[in-house]
């Protein structure tokens, strides 16, 4: 074999090998065409398909202002906004009286007599007998609750739900049991209303007792003083007249006859 031949043997082989080489290369980057759906993992997408995902923005709540009772430092009521979700549910309403005075409220020496550790199990409303019922269940409830405590725990639960509800008659119960509930009267095993606890309602005007009509007495008057008429002045009494009889006239004496002359006549 001559030199030529061997060296264009060698390079046939290598050009068989080249070719190969670039065979293989090919199929290991070509896509195959079968036509399904394949899924592609995010990360191994091009950049200019991969698109900035955004964070959906949350959704606003939406809330309604409610009124609710708490205890300012004269121990009477005071009703007192807070916000609740819209729409407003009752047991959201009193979930929210439970609530501890926030910030501002405490500023305002507001306090609360109910205690946290409560849960409210339902809120039934009764239009027919216009009433509304509190249920709510604890284990601790009436026992931090005495004394003037717990008419005032009560009257919180009685003029929040009365307010809220439309309702004017409230009943509550405790653990499935009803309670009987403290009142200005005394202890009520019957739905009570807000006249029930008028001694806690600041805006309570108890209407005013009419005054009796005065019944006039005759003042005692003295007896007027008689007048003492003057005294007449006593009358002069008249000189008795004395009447001296005119003697009658004697005989005529003759001149020169003394008038102490007697004439003996016997």
């Amino acid at each position: 074999m001559t030199r030529a031949t061997a060296r264009r043997r060698r390079g046939a082989a290598l050009a068989a090998s080249l070719s190969a080489v670039a065979l293989l290369v090919g199929a290991a980057c070509s896509v195959p065409e079968d036509g399904r759906p394949r899924t592609v993992e995010y990360s191994r997408l091009p950049d200019d398909l991969a698109a900035p995902t955004a964070s959906p923005e949350p959704t606003p709540l939406i809330t309604q202002e409610v009124l609710i009772y708490l205890i300012d430092e004269n121990n009477l009521l005071s009703p007192v906004a807070r916000d609740v979700a819209s729409p407003a549910r009752p047991i959201a309403v009193l979930e929210a009286l439970f609530s501890a005075p926030n910030e501002t409220e405490s500023e305002q020496a507001l306090t609360t007599a109910l205690p946290a550790d409560v849960e409210v199990s339902s809120v039934d409303i009764d239009p027919s007998n216009d009433l509304v019922v509190v249920a709510l269940e604890s284990e601790v409830f009436e026992e931090r609750l005495e004394g003037e405590n717990r008419q005032l725990a009560v009257a919180q639960l009685v003029f929040t739900a009365t307010q809220n509800t439309g309702s004017t008659r409230f009943s509550l119960t405790l653990n499935g049991n009803p309670v009987p509930l403290p009142t200005d009267s005394g202890e009520s095993d019957v739905p009570v209303t807000r006249d029930d606890f008028y001694s806690l309602d600041p805006e309570y005007q108890p209407e005013p007792t009419p005054e009796p009509t005065p019944v006039e007495t005759p003042t005692a008057t003295e007896p007027p003083t008689p007048t003492v008429p003057p005294e007449a002045p006593s009358p002069t009494p008249t000189p008795p007249v004395v009447i001296t009889p005119t003697p009658e006239p004697g005989p005529t004496l003759p001149p020169g006859i003394p008038p102490d002359f007697t004439l003996d006549l016997s």
